[in-house]
């Protein structure tokens, strides 16, 4: 009767304790897991404003270079008009 108590009570206690391991390991995946996803996140988020970047620059030589156009219409436009005058 005292062995069996002795291999009940030892059972119980591998089990408890196998689940408390394996909890801690199954936390220590997930966190593992979470800090790779938001690795991947910010990668993508960092390629994503470095293509942002290069569009803002393209689109500020393009607005510089339509505002040269503009001037150089006002003053073909001024000249055009004194001329009919």
């Amino acid at each position: 009767m005292n062995n069996e108590l002795i291999l009940i009570l030892s059972n119980v206690l591998t089990g408890i304790a196998s689940f408390f391991v394996s909890k801690r390991m199954s936390n220590a995946q997930t966190d593992n897991q979470i800090l790779k996803n938001l690795e991947l996140a910010m990668g993508v988020y960092q390629t994503l404003c470095e293509n942002m970047k290069d569009e803002i620059v393209s689109l500020n030589l393009k607005i510089q270079d339509l505002e040269k156009k503009i001037d150089e219409l006002h003053e073909e436009n001024k000249r055009l008009k004194g001329k009919s005058i």
